[in-house]
């Protein structure tokens, strides 16, 4: 199991990687179907319950029954890849300024729970190593985001981190950014790949990609499906899973439920599983 202990005084560094290298050759993750239950993903750990991106997060999203798990990454000055949302340190930590500014040892000195509760004064921002420890073996599913990088070489480094721990069979990548989408598949050739789509008028190009990537689910703001329910009945004639974001009212639920959506993202882990746990499969 891949271990993410930081040096004292410096960053961690994993290995050199090498893009072209090879996969795990694990098998791609298992896809639901619309006679299966919907997977609910909880949305950056449980972030109703605990403060977001965190490892609390992710163990309180465990402890409520979600077997998937969506956060977010970003990577530190030295190339460490962490979990965080925002470029900006100042929302949900005491620090002040770009996080790709700091090192692993300097975002780990940060308050990151104050912000939600100071139930959870003291939490750290966790490496995706160390999410990837906490959470092995006690999941399905991982959806880890990628929101900013450095180089190209740090997109390498997170698909090797998650490749050394054994979990490419459980893990979908997602992206806005299609080029990252693209590098990811080159170093994970057996991973699932996710093509969010935030605006209709990405739809298209997110489809054509999506189908020509083969092994990739789109994932819609939650919006455009309900707006716009021919998005979903396209993705799934073209043999596409489709997962949806952010969606907590189970109403909202049932309606993308009937469309064909099969994954959904959810602030409110306990509500979308009672929700689910009340459906038959038809």
């Amino acid at each position: 199991m891949f271990r993410a202990t930081p040096t004292p005084g410096a960053c961690m560094f994993e290995p050199p990687v090498d893009p072209a290298g090879a996969a795990d050759g694990a098998s791609s993750p298992r896809r639901p179907d619309t006679d299966d239950a919907p997977q609910i993903i909880a949305h950056r750990g449980y972030s109703a319950r605990a403060p977001e991106n965190t490892i609390a997060a992710l163990e309180a999203a465990i402890e409520a029954g979600a077997r998937a798990l969506e956060f977010d990454l970003h990577t530190a000055a030295c190339g460490t890849p962490v979990l965080f949302h925002d470029p900006h340190l100042g929302r949900t930590t005491n620090g002040v300024g770009p996080l790709r500014r700091r090192t692993l040892q300097q975002l780990q000195a940060l308050d990151a729970g104050s912000w939600f509760s100071e139930a959870f004064a003291g939490e750290r921002i966790p490496s995706l190593g160390e999410a990837l420890d906490a959470v092995a073996g006690r999941v399905d599913a991982l959806y880890p985001e990628v929101k900013g990088y450095r180089e190209l070489e740090d997109l390498d480094r997170m698909a090797r981190i998650v490749e050394d721990a054994g979990l490419t069979a459980h893990t979908t990548f997602i992206a806005m950014d299609y080029a990252v989408l693209d590098r990811i598949r080159g170093r994970l050739p057996n991973g699932e790949i996710g093509y969010i789509v935030e605006k209709p008028e990405r739809f298209d190009e997110a489809l054509e990609r999506a189908v020509a990537a083969g092994r990739a689910i789109l994932d819609l703001d939650a919006r455009i499906a309900l707006a716009r329910p021919e998005t979903v009945r396209r993705a799934r004639d073209a043999g596409l899973d489709v997962a949806v974001w952010t969606v907590d009212d189970p109403g909202d639920a049932t309606r993308l439920w009937d469309l064909g959506v099969t994954r959904f993202t959810t602030n409110e882990v306990e509500r979308l599983l009672a929700w689910a746990g009340e459906l038959r499969p038809s």
